[in-house]
């Protein structure tokens, strides 16, 4: 009900909204999961727990990096275009996670790796340079 209240449509257009918006919405599934589980519906809570560590915990510190290294560096919360794909990797890694078989397992494991390593690669420069605003910190 949360996630519904909270929808506007501009927050597609913005990367750094859909993205916590797409790591919430895994919570909720993890949560459906959960609870189909423990009501004998689910055989496992393995699809569950992914959705959860994957997709909704995965997606909250991807986003949260993301923002947070642009606004403590003094930059303006401008991701560099690179994250949009990184965002929408780790969700489709997430979905083959959650939906295809263990065969397919090595390509979750893969986008979300990449989704990763574009946020080190086009971050890596400004966490370890001083801020741009000339603020301390």
């Amino acid at each position: 009900l949360r996630l519904w209240r909270w929808h506007l449509r501009g927050v597609w257009r913005v990367p750094l909204l859909w993205s916590l918006h797409l790591a919430y919405a895994w919570l909720l599934l993890a949560t459906l999961g959960m609870a189909a589980w423990h009501l004998g519906w689910l055989t496992q809570p393995s699809l569950a727990n992914h959705a959860l560590a994957v997709g909704a915990m995965g997606g909250l510190i991807l986003a949260m990096m993301a923002r947070v290294s642009l606004g403590h560096t003094g930059r303006a919360l401008q991701p560099p275009k690179a994250m949009t794909w990184a965002f929408g990797l780790l969700n489709l890694g997430a979905l083959i996670r959650v939906a295809a078989g263990s065969s397919w397992l090595w390509l979750a494991a893969l986008c979300w790796a990449v989704a990763f390593a574009l946020f080190a690669w086009y971050y890596a420069s400004m966490l370890c340079q001083a801020r741009v605003d000339g603020h301390p910190g």
